[in-house]
């Protein structure tokens, strides 16, 4: 998932960043036992701590590498995405267990098959459930110094806030 929340920033519908971030928060003492396991199994297996730590580093590059794909990205930013979607919803104590159940298909999403860009031939790319609220782009007051104004507007979609210009206010005062 953070290959993902780092790749598939391209569709924000996805919200890889936001359930990637929500997992090492909700997850953190789980996560953090996983790390220091493994970090202690390097260092139990190499000579020295220091060839044990670059073990483990070479271990992570490795296995992030893994996970990085360009042919493959819609699929598996969509796969990675409704992955993360259980993630969010999955107990505390319980995160071991999804990811056992869920590895081979996010491992699957990452072999490259059919066009990306224009589907055929019964491939298709679905969205998250989840579509978010865009902002109003064109509401000038909800805008102060290319900054939205969330008091003023209401929260918009995390991650739109600066995807879109401010709007001219001249331009809509010449309408």
């Amino acid at each position: 998932l953070n290959v993902a929340a780092l790749q598939c920033q391209f569709e924000p519908t996805l919200l890889t960043l936001r359930n990637y971030n929500a997992m090492l928060k909700d997850h953190e003492g789980e996560l953090a036992a996983s790390f220091a396991t493994l970090g202690k199994y390097f260092r139990r297996v190499n000579k020295t701590p220091k060839e044990g730590q670059t073990a483990f580093d070479q271990y992570g590059t490795k296995v992030y590498s893994g996970y990085s794909t360009v042919s493959a990205q819609r699929i598996f930013c969509q796969t990675a995405g409704n992955i993360g979607e259980d993630v969010v919803h999955t107990p505390r104590g319980k995160l071991a267990d999804l990811a056992a159940e869920r590895i081979r298909e996010m491992r699957g999403a990452l072999m490259s098959w059919g066009e990306q860009q224009f589907a055929y031939g019964g491939y298709s790319y679905t969205l998250s459930n989840f579509q978010p609220r865009l902002p109003d782009f064109a509401n000038a007051q909800c805008w102060r110094k290319d900054e939205w104004q969330v008091k003023k507007c209401g929260m918009p979609a995390e991650g739109l806030v600066r995807t879109a210009a401010r709007p001219d206010p001249m331009a809509s005062a010449q309408n």
